[in-house]
């Protein structure tokens, strides 16, 4: 954890204040992040349940399909809804971590200021804290603008998962037999 060690000025204390509005803004992104993963998680289940309870459940014994379901269903439908699903539940990840990493750099460069602006206006390490605070400005910028466009995606992919989703079943419905 770069906060933390030494190296990073993790014994430098910061007032509370100063970012306490911005954690709990790093905090509603990443819960909503949760709920697109949790939903992601729960399409593919979803799909295992179709699969096994529905497809693949055999009548009488003979291990063919329980309905004569439409060929695209098996060869659209299901596999891109799943692909879909699972870049929805993996950019989601990939939201969380950037957006941790987000205020990794937000806090050392707090640091840094702080620690910049309790040196003398000689002291030659300010020249050199100056331009790491330049680094993690930058680093934090391209972390937000990944998160952004992590979000946006994961967000299209539950979107297109669950149109899928619902393509299947309503396919599958519709095949079943009557009675």
């Amino acid at each position: 954890m770069r906060t933390l060690t030494e190296k990073y000025l993790g014994g430098l204390k910061l007032d509370e204040d100063i970012y306490k509005v911005d954690l709990a803004v790093l905090d509603r992104y990443q819960a909503f992040s949760s709920e697109l993963l949790r939903l992601s998680l729960l399409g593919i289940a979803g799909y295992g349940f179709l699969i096994t309870n529905v497809f693949l459940k055999s009548s009488g014994g003979s291990g063919g399909f329980a309905a004569q379901v439409p060929r695209y269903v098996m060869n659209i439908a299901l596999p891109a809804g799943a692909v879909v699903l699972a870049l929805s539940a993996m950019t989601a990840l990939g939201h969380r971590y950037f957006s941790t990493d987000c205020i990794t750099h937000y806090v050392r460069r707090l640091r840094l200021l702080k620690k910049k602006d309790d040196m003398p206006e000689d002291e030659p390490q300010r020249e050199i804290i100056a331009k790491i605070i330049d680094v993690e400005e930058m680093s934090l910028e391209n972390d937000l603008k990944r998160c952004k466009w992590l979000l946006i995606a994961s967000s299209i992919f539950l979107l297109l998962g669950a149109a899928f989703v619902a393509w299947a079943f309503a396919a599958t419905l519709s095949a079943l037999p009557d009675g």
